[in-house]
């Protein structure tokens, strides 16, 4: 993942990074140590979150559940969604230099 590799940047920039995902806590843990990655990983096993993003692809996994659509969120301290990037593919990412910009063009 190209953001971990960013990882220390973006903390001393104040923001903190999450990952959503309909997948049980244990499953996400576990991708998570198995990656190596230092971003908290989230369970959104409803969608909730997912929905309100408007991110959740719906019966796309091999099973025919849900997941969610490749996606990077900024959201301010005051819960307002800033800045959005999505893919239809989960080997797309926003670039590095694309998320540093968004966190720039915060307010205040």
């Amino acid at each position: 993942m190209q953001l971990q590799q960013h990882y220390s940047e973006i903390a001393d920039l104040s923001v903190r990074l999450f990952a959503v995902s309909v997948d049980p806590p244990e499953a996400s843990e576990a991708l998570r140590q198995r990656l190596g990655i230092d971003f908290t990983f989230l369970s959104d096993s409803d969608g909730e979150v997912l929905d309100l993003l408007g991110i959740r692809h719906r019966r796309a996994r091999r099973d025919g559940e849900d997941i969610a659509y490749p996606a990077q969120v900024l959201i301010d301290q005051g819960g307002t969604v800033r800045w959005v990037y999505t893919a239809d593919s989960y080997r797309v990412r926003a670039r590095p230099e694309d998320v540093f910009a968004a966190i720039q063009a915060l307010p205040g």
